[in-house]
């Protein structure tokens, strides 16, 4: 699939999510959906899996269920963990070794396409998940929001997935 294509979907998954939850939602406490200001869940923070279940009332099969996809997803976006880091490790080395505006440019491309694909590798899990709700789950604005900012950075941790989301980004 070519960059422009896979930049396209992401997009329609996006728009598609937004205008799902676009009418508006109190806001807890200030924050978003990970977290708790000391309201229902004592001041402290959710990892993901704790977050999702949450706002989605998952069963235990479908928290199990949802932990497996995410293992599984986490595994498999080793290989682009990797070349994501390898492309932004690029852009500093063309850029300490006074390479040339176009050498620069390309370490800069191949990152964006790295993030591209980590883009889309979250969004399919994030659909994948999806799919394993019932529809009054999936019908939760506030839950998918939630699940959708989720994802961002997700699989970046080599070690684990399942932890107190925090402001990494690629």
């Amino acid at each position: 699939m070519k960059a422009g294509a896979v930049v396209r979907s992401i997009v329609c998954v996006a728009l598609i999510l937004l205008t799902m939850i676009a009418r508006p939602h109190a806001q807890r406490g200030g924050r978003g959906g990970g977290t708790s200001g000391g309201g229902e869940f004592g001041g402290f923070q959710l990892t993901r899996l704790e977050t999702l279940a949450a706002q989605f009332q998952l069963n235990k099969e479908q928290k199990k269920n949802v932990k497996a996809l995410l293992d599984d997803a986490h595994g498999g976006a080793a290989a682009t963990r990797d070349a994501l880091i390898a492309a932004h490790a690029a852009i500093g080395a063309a850029i300490a070794a006074n390479k040339s505006q176009a050498e620069i440019d390309a370490a800069v491309k191949q990152y964006g396409q790295q993030a591209a694909a980590m883009t889309a590798l979250e969004m399919k899990t994030l659909a994948q998940v999806l799919q394993q709700l019932e529809p009054e789950q999936r019908s939760n604005g506030l839950a998918v929001r939630s699940a959708f900012f989720l994802m961002r950075g997700i699989f970046l941790d080599p070690k684990k997935w399942d932890a107190v989301p925090d402001s990494r980004s690629y």
